[in-house]
This record gives C-alpha cells, sequence and structure tokens, in this order.
C-alpha cells in the first residue's frame, strides 16, 4: 500500500515536471506559421473544457499542460466568457493572461426600434460601430448579404432593396461588425421571428408576401397599439377594394426627404410613387421594418367594415375607426376639440 502511494506521487511529480518544462521550453521550438482563430468561452465553462477546447483549437498544444499550468497558477475560476481572437501554437502563459483578462473582441448592444427605416438604422449604426452608415445603405439597397435567405426567394420583390426584412429587434454585435454581417443577422432574426406566422394566407388577399410586408409596414407606422393593427389592415384592404386612395400620411413622410412633425397641404402633393394621397394602391415597396406583430395583422385583418381611422380624444394614442366619411368627420372635430 504504502508502495503504490509512492509510485502515485512520483508519478504526479513526473507529469508536473514535465509540464513544467514543456512549458518552460515552449518559447525554444522551433518557429511555425501561426493563423488566427477566433475562441468563444461560454458562461460556466469548466478550465477542463477549455482547455479542450483551446487544444481543439489548436491555440495551445497540450490540454493536459495547459490545465496543469491553470491549476498551478490558481486560476481555475477567473477566465471570463466571450470571444476571444488567438493564434495557432500560442505560449499557455499569454493565453492565459488573456482569459484573466477578458475577452479581447468588444461587444456591444445595438437596439433597433420597430417601424424604423433602413436609414434611420444606418445613422444608429454609425453612431455605434465602426461601420459607415453609407457602407450599410449600400449593401441594403444592393442586397449585398452573405445569405440567400428562402422568403427572399420566394417572396415576389420587384426589389433587391432589403428595407421592410431589417428585422428591429436588440442585437449583440462586434464594434467592427462589418454591414454584411450585421445585415445577416437581421434577416436572420426575421426568419425566425415570422417562422410561425400563416403566410399561405397573402393568396386569399390576392396579394405576394412581399405585398404583406408592405401592408405590415404602413400598419407599424399607423399604431402601436397591438389590438389595432388587424383593424389598421382592415382598412388599408377595405379601401383597396373601394378603389379609395389609401391617404396614409407615414408614406408621404417616407417620401419626404426629410422627417416632419407636421405635415403641410403641399407635402401631400409630392410627386412620389410612394404618395398614398396621389397614387391608389400600395406605394411599391415597405416604408420601414417592421414587427411580427404588424405582419401577423397584415395576414389576419378583422374584416371589419371600416374605412377611416383618426386618434382618440383622451389622447391615450389609440385610435377611433369608422364606417363612413361623416363619423370619421366628427370624430376627427373631436379631437381638435380635445387638443385646444
Amino acid at each position: 500500500m504504502i508502495i503504490a502511494t509512492i509510485s502515485l506521487i512520483v508519478v504526479i511529480a513526473v507529469v508536473a515536471f514535465a509540464a513544467t518544462f514543456s512549458l518552460s521550453a515552449g518559447s525554444k521550438t522551433e518557429k511555425v506559421e501561426q493563423k488566427a482563430v477566433t475562441v468563444e468561452i461560454q458562461e460556466g465553462m469548466t478550465a477542463t473544457a477549455i482547455a479542450d477546447l483551446l487544444e481543439d483549437k489548436k491555440v495551445v498544444k497540450n490540454a493536459l499542460v495547459f490545465r496543469l499550468l491553470v491549476r498551478q497558477r490558481g486560476v481555475d475560476s477567473e477566465f471570463k466568457p466571450g470571444k476571444y481572437e488567438f493564434k495557432t501554437g500560442m505560449d499557455n502563459e499569454v493565453v492565459i493572461g488573456q482569459l484573466v483578462k477578458g475577452p479581447s473582441i468588444r461587444y456591444i448592444k445595438l437596439t433597433i426600434p420597430e417601424g424604423w427605416t433602413a436609414t434611420q438604422i444606418a445613422e444608429r449604426v454609425g453612431a455605434r460601430t465602426r461601420l459607415i452608415k453609407e457602407e450599410y445603405l449600400s449593401a441594403v439597397n444592393e442586397r449585398l448579404i452573405l445569405v440567400e435567405y428562402e422568403f427572399l426567394r420566394t417572396s415576389g420583390a420587384p426589389t433587391t432593396s432589403l428595407e421592410g426584412y431589417l428585422y428591429p429587434d436588440t442585437f449583440s454585435i462586434q464594434e467592427d461588425i462589418t454591414a454584411q454581417e450585421l445585415i445577416n443577422m437581421q434577416l436572420g432574426r426575421f426568419e425566425e421571428k415570422t417562422a410561425h406566422l400563416n403566410w399561405d394566407n397573402a393568396p386569399a388577399f390576392g396579394r405576394t408576401q412581399y405585398e404583406i410586408l408592405v401592408i405590415a409596414s404602413m400598419i407599424e407606422r399607423e399604431t402601436r397599439v397591438d389590438d389595432e393593427r388587424a383593424l389598421v389592415a382592415s382598412v388599408i384592404y377595405n379601401r383597396i377594394a373601394q378603389g379609395m386612395p389609401l391617404q396614409i400620411d407615414a408614406t408621404i413622410q417616407y417620401a419626404l426627404p426629410v422627417w416632419k412633425d407636421r405635415l403641410t397641404l403641399e407635402d401631400l402633393k409630392v410627386d412620389s410613387p410612394y404618395n398614398t394621397y396621389q397614387n391608389k394602391g400600395l406605394p411599391p415597396g415597405p416604408i420601414c421594418n417592421p414587427s411580427a406583430a404588424s405582419i401577423e395583422a397584415a395576414l389576419n385583418p378583422t374584416g371589419d367594415p371600416y374605412l377611416y381611422y383618426v386618434l382618440a380624444p383622451d389622447n391615450s394614442g389609440r385610435h377611433v375607426f369608422t364606417k363612413t366619411y361623416d363619423e370619421f368627420l366628427n370624430a376627427k372635430n373631436q379631437y381638435k376639440a380635445s387638443q385646444e
């Protein structure tokens, strides 16, 4: 029993000595070409799992040697999760130092509100990242993406612009993200958030998937009240069915070069295919990037016979929906009176 114990101690000592020797001799080995490697350390990963991952990525030569050194330094629990930029065949001490210090790749949170246009998104991206806003817009308009999604192939879109598909959400991104990388994140989120929707409803309304997106974008800009979205959808479908212009102010805002707090009568005459006061039917493309809730509403209108809506006089942000023009004028006058 004593002999066995002594043998075990000797084995451990030999392994530790070999590890230490290997580590100290690492810098004396002949130089080989190093390659850049991105390694992601997940929250809760053990030192053993990290060592195995580093060996698998060829950042370190031997996971056992790396683990022994980590244990010797007493930093098992000090490694920080995140993405790291390493090179193959690195010195173990350098790798340990970086893992204790924290990720070399800086991440930021980018929040894109529902209903924003590609131009608005580009402004925020340009302010929060190293990406130039013009590069983002160019990639959006020319569809410079890394993955061709099925919903883009079957949408029936007459344009290469990705306006409408740039899903609004909060993203964790690298500060030096490229336009293509960010756009693909947004398209991936669009696919994820809209996969459950019944896109097969579109033909029932005589619409392509892209036209549903156009309708959803108008719904998004017209109301932020969830239980009103499908009502606004009904108004849009009803007015088109009766040959009435949609007369949606948000389409005028999209057509104008700058945003205005209040539109003028002259603004309503702007020469643009997006002017739904001058042109009947749908505008040629989405006027913003809508939420899944608005897309769902475009696919499932209530079926009510409303043709008009106006803000409610209680300043709640809700709307009064009416069937006739006289009812609309009455509701409009009530709203005006409430603002005096």
